[in-house]
């Protein structure tokens, strides 16, 4: 995988293990919640965090074959995670994408997501996916920064709300 120099030695994308679990549970709910907190009621957001979020539900992603966790992290813990999520005829899904409040605009995100795609080509998977919600336009520019292009929408509830996402896609 890349590693940049220029954040130095001490910044370092890995795969995640069975015992990062809660820091995934944890990291997970903190990130949506801090990114999307007024896009829904209180009670949907709860809802979706805890039914998303679950301890059972990430270590039975982490336990998944085809399911692949990666968390970049520097001395003082993690500043993101991304999970894919491999499908048949290789294609993989970029299921989750986020980054810590401390490091976004840092630059590390573009380190997350070259080691993400790097993954996916090591992976053998030569198509990837996302959804992003139809009003996250600073995800949207991201994305398409790295060469993804809509293909498409899809409903995502966040608990019972049922709100837009865009699918976008590229060739790895």
């Amino acid at each position: 995988m890349a590693k940049s120099d220029y954040w130095g030695p001490f910044v370092q994308a890995r795969i995640a293990s069975i015992e990062d679990r809660d820091l995934l549970v944890e990291v997970g709910r903190r990130t949506f919640f801090e990114t999307f907190v007024g896009t829904c009621s209180d009670s949907d957001m709860d809802l979706f965090l805890v039914t998303s979020y679950a301890p059972e539900k990430v270590e039975a992603e982490l336990k998944d074959p085809l399911s692949r966790f990666l968390i970049l992290e520097d001395s003082q813990g993690p500043l993101g995670f991304t999970r894919l999520q491999g499908e048949a005829e290789g294609r993989a899904e970029l299921v989750r994408f986020y980054m810590e409040q401390r490091a976004i605009g840092s630059g590390h995100a573009h380190t997350l997501m070259q080691d993400t795609l790097d993954l996916a080509k090591h992976l053998g998977y030569s198509q990837i996916y996302l959804g992003v919600w139809e009003k996250n336009f600073r995800a949207q520019k991201f994305y398409m920064k790295w060469g993804f292009v809509k293909t498409g929408e899809k409903i995502f509830l966040v608990g019972t709300d049922p709100q837009v996402d865009w699918y976008y896609e590229r060739t790895l």
